[in-house]
């Protein structure tokens, strides 16, 4: 099994994952990311729409105060526990690789999420698994093999149940993990949705004709790095992503009518809008609205029972 790398990933291995590609991404955070991405690759100085200037590098710089958190050292384990029940938090924006076993700097990977799964489903003191998710999304690269991977482990016959707390938003790719667990619980004001996906492109061809500076792209074969910054998009290359981002959002579909038992119609019908409270329950996106400690308790109960039936040899 691959092991996880002794620190995060540099930003522009982070930028490749999330610019120009399918992202599952509630609309706003899309925003904030993207600026902060540029700001800290140096590309282009940028505000929000409503001229806030964005104080994203505070948040990023911290990657580099990041210390490893490869194990929990109050358990060596490589997810926190308590009683018998493992914590996984799922938090900021998602991406396929990122390194770090905790959502440490605004990312979480993918792959710190699968080996956390598997260690909690292998371990014999665990008896449940509590994902504690308060995330806009992120990438589709990666997303898919894990959901999958969590699906079965939650569905599997004599295996540990798996609540999703919304605490306080799991909304596109986020809602895709939450979807496959066997409960999924929320306070009042948790946010869900957002079932759809999005490639954010970003052209700065007119800033740097207002600057004075000519770039010059040589290609060999026509489509050749089509789809850059430097050059007004295309409609062939446009016409290729929205192909992609409408498959990644069928797919994305019928993953949550698979999990949450509703009809894939349906959630394509929500327009990939998201839902708060009572109108994400109505809507089969959550299963109750509660407050945690009786979220909590419910799963304790489930761990008793299997336990319970353990010993009576069931």
């Amino acid at each position: 099994m691959r092991a996880i790398g002794t620190g995060p990933r540099s930003f522009p291995q982070i930028a490749q994952q999330l610019l120009d590609r399918p992202l599952l991404i509630h609309p706003h955070k899309a925003e904030v990311l993207i600026c902060a991405l540029q700001q800290k690759l140096g590309i282009v100085s940028m505000d929000t729409i409503d001229g806030i200037t964005l104080d994203a590098k505070a948040m990023l710089d911290r990657a580099a105060l990041a210390r490893d958190a490869v194990r929990d050292r109050a358990n060596g384990k490589t997810f926190h526990v308590d009683g018998d029940i493992a914590v996984i938090p799922i938090e900021g924006v998602l991406v396929q690789k990122f390194g770090w076993l905790d959502p440490m700097c605004g990312f979480t990977g993918y792959d710190a999420l699968a080996i956390k799964l598997r260690d909690a489903m292998r371990d014999p003191d665990v008896y449940g698994i509590w994902l504690d998710i308060d995330s806009p999304g992120g990438a589709v690269a990666g997303l898919f093999a894990f959901v999958e991977e969590l699906a079965q482990s939650a569905m599997s016959e004599g295996g540990k149940p798996i609540y999703a707390w919304v605490n306080e938003m799991a909304c596109s790719a986020a809602y895709a993990i939450a979807s496959v667990c066997d409960k999924v619980y929320g306070p009042r004001t948790a946010m869900c949705g957002s079932i759809g996906s999005v490639i954010v492109h970003t052209e700065i061809s007119e800033a740097l004709d207002e600057s004075g500076v000519k770039v010059t792209i040589i290609r060999s074969g026509e489509r050749k790095y089509r789809g850059n910054m430097y050059e007004p998009l295309d409609k062939q290359t446009a016409a290729k992503w929205q192909a992609s981002v409408d498959e990644a959002g069928q797919w994305f579909a019928k993953l949550v009518a698979m999990g949450r038992g509703v009809d894939a119609d349906a959630v394509m019908a929500t327009e990939a809008d998201w839902f708060e409270g009572a109108e994400a329950v109505t809507r089969g996106l959550m299963d109750e609205i509660v407050a945690e400690r009786e979220a909590w308790g419910r799963l304790e109960e489930e761990c008793d029972r299997i336990k319970r039936d353990r010993r009576n040899g069931r």
